[in-house]
């Protein structure tokens, strides 16, 4: 008799449950160029504490290209005669490809090179590479799941960690896609005159551990 009467009920709930994946479905086939355009503004602060380090300096990034870079922001600083700069842009509707954007955007765009793939547990992935007597550090923190460097890495964890309520919930009301495709990309860099690859690559990677962690508690409202 007892299952008899859940009978009805989970009938009910199989029902509501198509009724909201028909309803996904349809609205990602008849709108699927509904995107991060209602995208919050979004303004980087003028300071931002970095363990160990003393902030010199934070300026104004350029935006050359509006539709993906939303804010821009530079900020330097300094440790035992050591120079750190760090540049930060706020992106929408990307790929997460850090790469394609250090060639589109900065070091790479008129030198060639290629990142090495590298990751610590704090902090997720990063790439790595020296370029003009400089050492950079450059990864993509992500609205949700950890930082990546490949498009492959960012779109895994599009798939796997925006399947939320409050991403269905965004989307339903029509303020943007179920996968949050933005992205806090960060390019860190420091001169080796005074320090070597290796050297340099352990204070990046120490003042990435940081820098991840005072941001992604922090990330831009959608």
């Amino acid at each position: 008799m007892a299952i008899t009467s859940w009978k009805p009920i989970r009938i009910s709930l199989l029902a509501v449950t198509l009724a909201g994946v028909l309803l996904v479905a349809g609205k990602l086939t008849f709108y699927p160029s509904t995107g991060n355009s209602l995208v919050t503004q979004f303004n980087f602060p003028e300071s931002v504490p970095l363990a160990e380090w003393k902030l010199i300096k934070s300026t104004p990034l350029e935006i050359t290209d509006t539709s993906q870079v939303k804010a821009a922001r530079k900020y330097q600083y300094q440790k035992n005669s050591k120079d750190l700069e760090i540049e930060m842009r706020y992106l929408v509707n990307t790929i997460g490809d850090v790469e394609g954007m250090m060639k589109g955007y900065t070091i790479l765009k008129s030198s060639p090179g290629k990142l090495a793939l590298a990751s610590t547990q704090a902090a997720g992935f990063h790439g790595i590479l020296q370029q003009q007597n400089r050492l950079y550090l450059s990864s993509c923190i992500n609205p949700r799941g950890s930082p990546t460097v490949t498009s492959q890495q960012f779109r895994y964890n599009r798939n796997t960690s925006d399947l939320q309520p409050n991403r269905i919930l965004f989307w339903l009301l029509g303020r943007g896609n179920i996968q949050d495709k933005r992205c806090l990309w960060t390019q860190m860099s420091m001169p080796l005159d005074k320090t070597t690859p290796e050297d340099a690559k352990k204070i990046l990677e120490n003042a990435w551990v940081s820098w991840y962690g005072w941001w992604q508690p922090r990330f831009p409202e959608p």
